[in-house]
């Protein structure tokens, strides 16, 4: 069985935090291997331990500004074989995940996997054609996101995008969900 690592960004996150750790339990739950759930924070918001527990999630704090930086902070402590970093939350996203991640194994057919947030849907197909977003799901392969050395510590927002781009360059197997 493969443990995924799901790893939420506090500061990325930021009011819906607490909303997408709820719809993130409830795609959990059909899950057949295991997770553990880590919430990387940089804003000493002294209400995250309380919401971590009640998750139970592991409280990373980082001092780090740049959310590259974050993640690999996040990645560093986790122990999966898959890494999740769930974006903008929505029942979309968790059906994908349940269903999607339920059976994956990562000999499957592909290293890496985007859900792209819903976008309205005369912009739906435009947006396919344009660069993928930070608030989109990602799931990555420990494999493959180690064999690239992670994510660039310098990157901001645009760290996630990068990530795919340079995923892609490598010859990794990319999945870009349209359901």
């Amino acid at each position: 069985m493969s443990l995924a690592s799901v790893i939420f960004d506090a500061r990325t996150a930021g009011a819906r935090l607490p909303r997408s750790l709820v719809i993130f339990e409830q795609a959990a739950r059909r899950w057949q291997g295991g997770h553990e759930l880590l919430l990387v924070d940089d804003t000493g918001d002294r209400r995250l331990p309380s919401l971590a527990q009640r998750h139970q999630a592991v409280l990373l704090s980082c001092g780090s500004a740049s959310l590259g930086s974050r993640f690999n902070a996040a990645v560093g402590a986790s122990r999966g074989d898959i890494l999740l970093f769930p974006g903008q939350e929505d029942r979309r996203a968790a059906d994908w995940l349940s269903h999607r991640l339920a059976d994956v194994e990562l000999a499957g057919d592909w290293d890496a996997a985007v859900l792209p947030m819903r976008r309205h849907s005369w912009l739906r197909w435009w947006g396919l054609l344009q660069r993928l977003s930070p608030m989109d799901t990602y799931w990555v392969a420990r494999s493959w996101f180690d064999r690239i050395g992670g994510f660039d510590p310098q990157l901001g927002s645009d760290a996630l995008p990068d990530l795919l781009e340079r995923l892609r360059a490598c010859q990794a197997r990319v999945s870009i969900e349209v359901a």
